[in-house]
């Protein structure tokens, strides 16, 4: 009943009686124990009025002088239904004043780190901006490191982003649009696109499926991805995540679509292709003979990734007629004192893989070098020593771990984790066999998939020409503007 109460209560618009309103202010949001929220009552010309705000979220300094001391020493009685508006004209000394109507705008306003005016014999409240919250400055990128480029990150403030993205592209063309997601407890996300480059049916494909979202909450950008993106069940992620403004703002000029999410430090690129996923920072701040070269690096490290277990079981447990007999004789000597199978030595090899991958992501920095040595040291050598696992299998995983390290998005380098583990299971089934079905099933998958509605494997299938270097790039001079270009 008490819910029941306090929703109504949020959608009832506001009275003309301030004891009223501020009534409904404390029902709705717990005045009796919340103790970080201030009503701090006050006269403007004998007229009650009350300043409603939440203490840390807004900047008492900045209520203090641009708030309560103007109105106390210069407000006026305008007469009912005119002092809002004479308090916005005259007398507020603080920019970005918006006008509520309803308890719900209200509220929300307050939540946010705004503060709510409102006067005795008003209608509305007037909302405004005084957020005053502590917040991280902008640092170093962390997670997408680069040896040439810009090192500036984004941060968890949404306008700090958008401002950072704003210095790198300077044109009236770039449009900016915020979105409030999740009815519950929303969250403010801003749509950016450069108008011109980007598709309009993009555009307006994803300002509807933001605006659907519905009651779920979404207090980071992997949220808002979960919900909007295309198939929700995929082992690929969809959209490209990243910290980089730099990256963001090549992406708008390509003529893609930005997500930046309030309390988020990493901004949304979409539609993107497979390829995207697979390119870095620093691609187009090298010359085009390096940025080509570490492209086909990353490429082969991710097919390294996927099918050298599944080779090695194919071939070890099917095949050892392909393998030169030097070798053949080598490893058959390391396999004899191996009392396990194959594909045992794999899943504990792979297991033991994921958990010192999760550990090292887990783990105190001040610790790291102590996790290298009970997995390098320890754990594999005491392995190969007590005949658990052969040695060339220590040599594929590890090849297999670098080039899964190769991969520079961590949703795609997941991704192929789960599937190499798929592949092993058909090379232990079928053989090489296996390994072509499932080579055949991931190619019609991945060309199944989409991002936005535009095809994953573009510009390979449907082929585009004009796209090429998205795969290969050649000299800045001869490459054409990404404004108004098919993606």
């Amino acid at each position: 009943m008490r819910e029941e109460t306090k929703a109504a209560l949020m959608r009832s618009p506001l009275g003309a009686c301030l004891c009223e309103n501020l009534d409904m202010i404390r029902t709705v949001m717990n005045a009796r124990v919340n103790q970080d929220l201030v009503l701090r009552e006050f006269e403007i010309d004998r007229v009650p009025a009350c300043a409603v705000f939440l203490d840390g979220m807004a900047g008492r300094e900045t209520i203090d002088q641009c708030v309560l001391r103007p109105c106390m020493e210069r407000g006026r009685d305008a007469g009912a239904g005119k002092r809002l508006d004479d308090l916005k004209k005259r007398v507020l000394e603080i920019d970005g004043v918006e006008t509520a109507r309803l308890v719900k705008e209200t509220v929300e306003a307050v939540l946010s780190g705004r503060t709510a005016l409102m006067v005795d014999g008003e209608e509305a409240a007037l909302l405004l901006e005084t957020r005053g919250y502590e917040r991280r400055g902008v640092s170093t990128t962390q997670s997408e490191s680069v040896v040439q480029g810009p090192q500036e990150a984004f941060v968890e403030n949404m306008k700090t982003n958008v401002t950072l993205v704003r210095r790198i592209l300077r044109t009236e063309a770039l449009v900016s649009e915020y979105v409030w997601v999740g009815a519950g407890c929303p969250t403010q996300v801003a749509l950016m696109y450069l108008e011109g480059a980007a598709r309009g049916d993009t555009v307006a494909l994803i300002r509807k499926r933001l605006r659907g979202i519905g009651e779920a909450v979404c207090p980071g950008s992997g949220y808002v991805q979960q919900l909007i993106e295309d198939h929700p069940f995929s082992v690929f992620p969809q959209m490209l995540q990243t910290e980089r403004p730099d990256r963001a703002a090549a992406g708008l000029i390509e003529g893609k679509v930005a997500l930046i999410v309030d309390g988020s430090p990493y901004a949304l690129i979409a539609p993107v292709s497979l390829f995207h996923l697979l390119h870095a920072s620093d691609d187009t701040f090298m010359r085009w003979p390096y940025g080509v070269f570490l492209r086909a690096v990353r490429t082969i490290g991710a097919l390294v990734s996927l099918y050298l277990p599944a080779l090695y079981v194919a071939i070890t447990i099917y095949h050892a007629h392909m393998i030169p007999l030097n070798l053949l004789t080598s490893i058959a000597e390391t396999r004899a004192r191996v009392p396990f199978p194959v594909i045992a030595e794999i899943i504990f090899m792979e297991a033991s893989f994921y958990l010192l991958n999760e550990a090292g992501t887990r783990i105190p920095n001040q610790l790291g070098s102590a996790l290298g040595i009970v997995g390098a040291l320890i754990l594999g050598q005491a392995a190969v020593e007590a005949s658990i696992i052969s040695p060339i299998l220590i040599i594929v995983i590890a090849l297999t771990g670098l080039g899964s390290y190769s991969i520079p998005d961590y949703g795609v380098s997941v991704g192929m984790q789960l599937l190499r583990l798929g592949f092993v299971a058909l090379a232990a089934l079928w053989g090489l066999y296996g390994v072509c079905l499932g080579t055949w099933l991931l190619c019609a998958y991945l060309g199944w998939l989409t991002s936005c509605g535009e095809p994953f494997l573009a510009p390979v299938t449907p082929h585009r020409p004009h796209n090429a270097d998205i795969i290969l790039r050649g000299p800045l001079k001869s490459r054409k503007d990404g404004a108004g270009r098919e993606n």
